[in-house]
């Protein structure tokens, strides 16, 4: 998801993640500051150093792809701000954006395809933070994503979809739906009417 040189990148626009106290996580979610997967993670950031820069660094991350997801139409750079590291700008340009022509202009278009790509990417981030379990419903609203599509990027990341309860003050009267990752994989079934390919010698 991240070379070590990104990774790198994320230790200065984390360390406020990182170095957050109880109340200026309470200020955050005052102010909706950041997605709610992320207010709900900075609760339980770990005691030990290097562990809490970590998941600091992957949390930052994580809210900057479901920002950068709201986009429809990137019109500059650095659209994520000047807090955004060079390299990750350009790491979100280069893989989530395609390029479209618009009145003889260039221009980077976040489509449909590009959004599940970074819902792909978040759900595997959070399943990095989680412990390899996370609560789609969360990230679904995070994205502002159909049920439905959230699910089916998860099935196709081969997850383990269960109903799950959701945090207490998180959209409650949803019917929350948690995705594991587990070994073995479940094995990918073919769609019905589809027919085998016949392999090239």
């Amino acid at each position: 998801v991240l070379s070590p040189t990104e990774y790198e990148a994320l230790r200065v626009p984390a360390a406020a993640l990182a170095g957050a106290t109880a109340e200026d996580i309470a200020k955050k979610v005052e102010e909706r500051s950041h997605c709610s997967f992320v207010l709900e993670e900075l609760k339980f950031l770990p005691a030990d150093e290097k562990s809490r820069d970590h998941k600091a660094r992957c949390l930052w991350f994580l809210d900057t792809l479901v920002k950068f997801s709201h986009l429809k139409v990137i019109k500059k750079k650095n659209a994520m701000g000047p807090e955004c590291p060079h390299i990750i700008s350009r790491k979100l340009m280069k893989n989530f954006t395609s390029l479209t022509y618009n009145n003889g202009s260039v221009q980077n278009l976040i489509s449909a395809s590009m959004k599940a790509k970074i819902a792909a990417y978040v759900i595997t981030l959070a399943l990095h933070i989680n412990n390899f379990q996370t609560d789609l419903t969360i990230l679904q609203n995070d994205m502002k994503l159909q049920e439905s599509r959230i699910l089916d990027i998860a099935k196709a990341l081969r997850l383990k979809v269960s109903k799950a309860k959701g945090a207490p003050g998180l959209e409650s009267d949803q019917n929350h739906k948690l995705g594991t990752l587990s070994l073995p994989l479940p094995v990918q079934k073919a769609p019905v009417g589809q027919r085998k390919r016949k392999k090239m010698r």
